[in-house]
């Protein structure tokens, strides 16, 4: 329990801006429906500076990011920083994947949700469009694990409520790309967040002393 206190407390803007935003997102989908809200969403809230922006963003937060921080940790960090992230990382992902291929295998992705009903959606130019395994998102996981292991790094609130836009971010571009609804990158979120602070009780909080070797040691 004291444990959880410290960890509540130390990164309280991330937790209090992640449920602000999946709240937001709860809320929505009760008050619109899962398909109104990304009609809604897809119809009146494109721009070509949008499209642009989350056309490279997605990508660059999530699997980019990440190659950049696992580069860094080998040749900066210890074996504890490194075994967060691919602990955390590679569970999540192939518990995702899992629950998409076995629990939700027939759910369509938006746009060929829509096509299939004869809806037009607003597209962003360049981005394929995809058919099966909307939920959850796996980009919302690898965000989640990736700007909850980037507060971990920091005491500065207002670079914590940052890092937590930042994943927001993700999940919105996620739905503004019609890659998924919000209900999936609402899954997909408190999924990666089940299992980063899982990894923080597994791996961060581990007392075995090796952890904390750097994996690569220079002589």
């Amino acid at each position: 329990m004291n444990q959880q206190r410290d960890l509540l407390k130390w990164l309280w803007p991330f937790f209090l801006m992640f449920f602000v935003i999946n709240f937001t997102g709860v809320f929505a989908i009760a008050f619109y429906g899962k398909e109104e809200l990304h009609l809604f969403f897809n119809h009146n809230f494109h721009h070509k500076i949008a499209d642009g922006f989350f056309r490279f963003y997605t990508d660059l937060a999530t699997t980019y990011v990440l190659i950049a921080l696992l580069l860094y940790i080998i040749f900066k960090k210890s074996w504890r920083h490194l075994g967060y992230l691919v602990f955390t990382g590679g569970l999540a992902s192939f518990a995702g994947r899992m629950i998409k291929r076995n629990f939700f295998v027939h759910g369509h992705r938006p746009t060929y949700y829509f096509e299939l009903k004869n809806v037009p959606l607003r597209l962003v130019e360049g981005v394929e469009s995809q058919i099966p395994y909307t939920f959850p998102s796996g980009h919302t996981i690898l965000a989640t694990i990736i700007f909850f292991y980037l507060c971990m790094q920091t005491k500065n609130r207002i670079l914590q409520f940052v890092f937590c836009v930042l994943m927001g971010l993700v999940a919105i571009g996620r739905v503004y790309l019609s890659k998924h609804f919000v209900i999936d990158t609402i899954g997909g979120s408190m999924l990666g967040l089940f299992f980063a602070i899982l990894g923080y009780y597994f791996i961060w909080e581990s007392t075995y002393q090796k952890l904390d070797q750097k994996v690569i040691r220079r002589k």
